[in-house]
């Protein structure tokens, strides 16, 4: 079966991420002749277009391309890959996950002992070590926060309907006959979603591949989950017109806050206060960027009440 691998490498204004997955690329056990890899870049970052051409010429059986995006969208990349992509499987992989050399292994096999085109394969990106320490970032991956599922192990219920763009598999024929990513999403944010919707709604399931692991490098912090939630509060505000008779579970974080923040825990603060002030910071930049969308629109009927009243946090330990 061949296989094509893409990339879409996106913004890091926080510089947080390691986007150079090329040696893990190199070291995948599924045979390279059948392995194509489309990076498609569009920051004209000139380490990528050298990492890129170092990487073919090291790697000569590994068939490889680099596509420039005018466009930042994840959703452009992925679209555009596809187009280009001689593979049957289409292989998405988020820029800072670097695979383990046997999941590309796993994701065929996956595909060759089912070969129905609704399937889809789910593979995990998991912290290493050194940025697990960080209790944010712990958080952020156990409870399932970054990516809708915490998937550290093999997970004995799994959502079928589950899909993202960080790690999965799908036939090239069903992504075709989806007409792919809808590239009016900006940003890396319910994009993935929005086309799992009308997967699942076509027959898609999916299958939690544990062997398909990649190392997810990204050293994430409070300041930037707060800037990537409230660019998920504006692509929600897309996905709520595009997708309106689907009850969406962040509706609950439109609800009105409280008038009075929590404060910035104390240094030897139990973790359940910290939780619970990371949970309101993340929810009220959430809102910030779902009323700026509103703003800029013609607001169909809401699906709550959205209190316009600026959130604001009481600063100092407790």
């Amino acid at each position: 079966m061949r296989v094509s691998l893409i990339v879409a490498a996106e913004g890091d204004l926080f510089d947080s991420k390691r986007q150079n997955p090329f040696a893990s690329i190199a070291a995948q056990t599924y045979p390279h002749d059948d392995i194509e890899l489309i990076f498609v870049d569009a920051h004209a970052n000139p380490s990528i277009t050298a990492a890129v051409a170092a990487f073919r010429m090291q790697n000569p059986a590994l068939s490889t391309s680099l596509l420039h995006s005018v466009s930042t969208a994840r959703a452009v990349g992925y679209n555009m890959a596809a187009a280009r992509a001689n593979g049957e499987l289409l292989i998405l992989l988020a820029d800072d996950f670097e695979p383990w050399p046997d999941l590309v292994v796993a994701h065929a096999a996956y595909h060759a002992l089912n070969p129905d085109p609704n399937a889809v394969g789910i593979g995990p990106g998991l912290f290493p070590d050194v940025i697990r320490r960080d209790f944010f970032a712990r958080w952020q991956e156990d409870s399932g926060q970054l990516f809708g599922v915490p998937m550290r192990g093999a997970l004995a219920v799994w959502p079928r309907t589950f899909f993202y763009g960080g790690n999965a598999s799908i036939k090239k024929s069903k992504f075709d006959a989806l007409g792919g990513f809808d590239e009016r999403f900006r940003y890396h944010a319910w994009d993935d979603y929005e086309f799992g919707i009308r997967w699942a709604a076509s027959g898609g399931y999916s299958q939690f591949l544990a062997a398909a692991v990649a190392t997810h490098q990204h050293t994430v912090s409070l300041e930037e989950r707060c800037a990537s939630m409230e660019q998920s509060g504006e692509s929600a505000w897309l996905l709520q017109r595009l997708q309106p008779r689907v009850q969406h579970s962040w509706h609950a974080m439109l609800q009105p806050p409280p008038r009075v923040r929590r404060p910035v825990p104390g240094k030897d603060a139990p973790p359940h206060a910290w939780i619970g002030f990371y949970t309101e910071q993340l929810e009220a930049a959430f809102r910030r960027g779902y009323r700026s969308a509103i703003a800029n629109d013609a607001p169909p009927q809401l699906p709550h009440a959205i209190d316009s009243t600026p959130d604001t946090v009481i600063e100092g330990g407790s």
